[in-house]
Parts: structure tokens; sequence; C-alpha cells
């Protein structure tokens, strides 16, 4: 079964892009025998999880060319951010790069690229819900009581990152709701997930497939997801718009990014692969289980979301006060 899959993938593949050299050869174009996808977050965390599922099954439809994951965290994504610019464009560096670490991050602090003058946009990966999430043994039973708790006394909440688009939404629940809610940031979502079992932290706003193990091992709540309809990994699990809390129904994605010069044909070929992949079904089923909305877009069409994300996210930040999102 497995086999024959991959064939069908893979004659797929080639009928996308016949032309291409085959990858690893010293040819003009060609994938080199090493690529390495700079992750911006620790391992185990949402981002490199799908890193890690994305390389594994994009290496056997580029014969020749092996997929090493860089986990480079940090600064919000600025650190990996800042290494994959500075790489040669010659296809052997990627960036895994997300909403939040490469859409929000630059507009709140000074970095020293530009998100999109500096890179190549390849494909649009995956979409993903972001979930507010408290320990299952904490006293508040659902999104209204955490709220009107938060409201007296300050609940702290932790993320993957000062300036990511987890910060953002505790920032625009708090402005949508009046509940005092303090950030904390961590360098990735297994951290703050230790952190909220441990007690260290009164909450989490974190990515569904960050969230997910721990949600159906019991060990914490889900009090409400973004977006404008539920999650398909979480069907149970109402969003802020439905109970009552506006402003949050925006997703974030994943998606890679080459430095700025790569050549067409190597992103064309990595969207091809992105594609062959949301067409196998299987692949697809095993990573909404994990929280993701594969997409597999074009590089036209992911620079086109990569604007839009941006514009969505400067109207927020503009009305936020500039003290909140920097701590």
């Amino acid at each position: 079964m497995k086999r024959r899959l991959f064939n069908r993938s893979f004659l797929s593949l080639l009928a996308a892009g016949a032309s291409w050299p085959t990858a690893g050869r010293a040819e003009p174009g060609g994938f080199p025998s090493l690529v390495s996808l700079v992750v911006p977050f620790a391992p185990g965390g949402g981002a490199d999880q799908l890193a890690r599922e994305f390389a594994n099954a994009a290496q056997p439809l580029i014969p020749g060319t092996t997929f090493v994951i860089d986990n480079k965290p940090g600064a919000n994504g600025a650190i990996a951010n800042r290494h994959v610019a500075r790489q040669k464009p010659d296809g052997s560096t990627f960036l895994l790069g997300t909403s939040s670490t490469h859409a929000l991050g630059p507009l709140l602090t000074r970095s020293e690229v530009d998100p999109v003058a500096d890179f190549s946009p390849a494909t649009l990966l995956a979409e993903t819900s972001t979930a507010w999430a408290i320990q299952a043994t904490a006293p508040w039973r659902n999104l209204q009581e955490a709220i009107a708790a938060a409201r007296k006394t300050p609940m702290t909440y932790g993320t993957f990152g000062v300036g990511s688009s987890a910060h953002l939404y505790g920032l625009v629940l708090a402005g949508a709701t009046g509940a005092k809610l303090e950030h904390v940031p961590y360098k990735g979502s297994s951290q703050a997930i230790t952190d909220l079992l441990a007690g260290h932290v009164d909450s989490v706003f974190l990515t569904t497939s960050a969230l997910d193990a721990m949600a159906k091992h019991g060990k914490i709540r889900l009090l409400a997801v973004s977006g404008a309809e539920r999650t398909q990994m979480l069907p149970d699990v109402p969003t802020f718009g439905e109970q009552g809390v506006p402003r949050l129904e925006f997703n974030g994605w994943f998606g890679l990014f080459g430095p700025k010069g790569v050549a067409a044909p190597l992103l064309d070929r990595l969207a091809s692969v992105a594609r062959v992949l949301a067409d196998d079904q299987g692949f697809k089923n095993r990573l909404v289980s994990q929280g993701y909305d594969w997409v597999g877009s074009t590089p036209s069409a992911f620079g086109r979301e990569l604007t839009k994300t941006i514009d969505i996210y400067r109207q927020i930040v503009a009305t936020t006060p500039a003290d909140e999102l920097t701590r």
C-alpha cells in the first residue's frame, strides 16, 4: 500500500515538473543533496512537528535530497529569519515561517531583515487554530467563568514568544472582555505546556496542534478556539465568536520561505511537492489529527496570503497600546 501511494505521488510530481533536473546533481536549478529546513522554535512544539512531517513526506518526492531540521529558537523567529535571509539562494536553506514569526513579529520589533523583500515565498503549507487552555483541574469550567475570574484577579497566560500571534490573541481577548491577562513568553510551545501543567502559569494561548495530545489525555481543558469556524480536529470546542467574544476570527499559518533570489523552478518544485501531499488523503487526515488544515499553495498565492496577514495584524497593532505589545 505504501509503495503504491508513493508511486502515484511521484508520478504526479513528475507530471507537474518533468523538465526539472534530478535533485542532488550539480545542474542549474537542481536542489543540493542536503537541504536545511530552519524552524524558529525549539524541538517538540507545533512548528517543529509540522516541519518534520513535511520533511519525512517530501524527501522521497525529491530523490537524492535529504531534508535536515535545524531548530533556531528565540526572539519570536528573528534569529531564524536573520539566519535564512543571509544564506545563498541556491535551494540549500528554507525557513518554516509562521504568521507569528514572519508577519506579526516584524511589526512589533526592529528587524535586520524585511519579511517581504528579503525572502522568496515557496508555499503555504497549512493553517491552524489557536486555543486558550487551562489545567484540567483549574476551577474555571468554561470560557465565561475564566473571563469572569480574570476580570477580578490577573491571570497569566503563556505563549511561544513576545510578539507572537498567540501573544496577540491574548491582547485581543483582554481588550474585548476586560479580562486582566499577564503575558509570560517562552521559546517554544512545549516549555509553556510544561509550566502550565506544573502550575507556574494559569493558562496558555497555543496552537491546537501543540495542545492536542495533552487535551486528549485529559491534562488540560480547551476553553475556545480561534477562527470563523470550529477546527476539524476539535469539533466539540466552540470558537470565541460562538461564545460572544469578537475579533478572534483569524487563524495562524505555516509556510516555506527561501532567501531572496531563489530560482523560480526551485520554488515551483517545492510548491508542487506540497500540492502532491494535498492529494494524499492519508497524509491530510494525519495532519488534521494534529491540528493542521493542509493547503499546499503556489508561491504567488503564498505571497498574497503574507501581505493579507500583515495587513490584518497591522490594524490590530495600531489599536493596541505599545507597551502591551513588547512584554
